[in-house]
């Protein structure tokens, strides 16, 4: 099988909570989000064609990690190779888990069985002017409410990340309005079983795509501190360059 992955990681520390993990960028994403840092991924173009076997074998000798986790992109725009890939994986004993925008709940239905570990960027209030602003098309927002509740009703850990962005949805009204949408979708159960949680992200203004993001600053961890105090509900995690408890 063909895949388009543009890079893999051998080992990371950070992008699987508590586990040592390759980490594998694939190609091509439907969002146009201003604020990426991964911006150079969003076309499949012809540079960043492999076999998918040269990904197993990578994977296969590497003994350093417990996990495998692919992010992009949007990994299940290839949800075919991800399923290949998750199978390989699980196989060899080590957990499997991915990154999602959470716009393709079909792809993610064929999935989600494969998986420990189901990362969701929320990126603002999930209505149609606050998420415009930020991934740059019309927002899926019926695709995203159903992937949510798909992966709180999966039996892999959630972990919901809201790329902290000053100016676009850093204010009380927007985290009280993700709030309420994660609780009707179920949350709470899941938190109480300790199997979600919500990680407020950094937004790092010098690796953003567009300029207007770019010219920003990024959010202080004293901004994060004071975004987690607006939650109510349990597992809300800080990830910056200063500090962070995330995992």
């Amino acid at each position: 099988m063909i895949l388009y992955a543009a890079e893999v990681i051998p080992i990371s520390f950070s992008d699987y909570p508590k586990e040592p993990c390759c980490v594998i960028f694939l190609a091509g994403c439907n969002f146009n989000c201003g604020y990426c840092q991964n911006w150079k991924l969003k076309k499949i173009s012809k540079e960043y064609e492999t076999n998918i076997e040269k990904i197993k074998e990578m994977i296969s000798k590497n003994n350093l990690i417990t996990a495998c986790k692919i992010t992009g992109g949007e990994p299940l725009l290839q949800h075919e190779a991800v399923i290949e890939i998750g199978k390989f994986v699980k196989s060899l004993k080590l957990k499997f888990g991915i990154d999602t925008n959470a716009s393709l709940p079909n792809a993610l239905r064929k999935v989600i069985p494969l998986l420990d570990l189901i990362s969701i960027d929320i990126k603002a209030a999930l209505n149609r002017d606050a998420y415009l602003k930020i991934i740059g098309v019309d927002p899926p927002l019926s695709s995203i409410k159903e992937s949510l509740e798909i992966a709180l009703k999966s039996n892999a850990y959630v972990d919901i990340r809201i790329p902290v962005i000053p100016g676009y949805n850093d204010d009380s009204e927007t985290i009280r309005s993700i709030e309420k949408t994660l609780i009707e979708l179920g949350y709470e159960e899941k938190a109480e079983k300790n199997m979600a949680s919500i990680t407020l992200l950094e937004f790092v203004p010098e690796n953003a795509h567009f300029e207007e993001f770019k010219k920003l600053r990024n959010p202080s961890l004293e901004d994060l501190m004071k975004l987690k105090s607006y939650f109510k509900i349990k597992n809300v995690k800080i990830s910056h360059r200063l500090y962070s408890n995330y995992g």
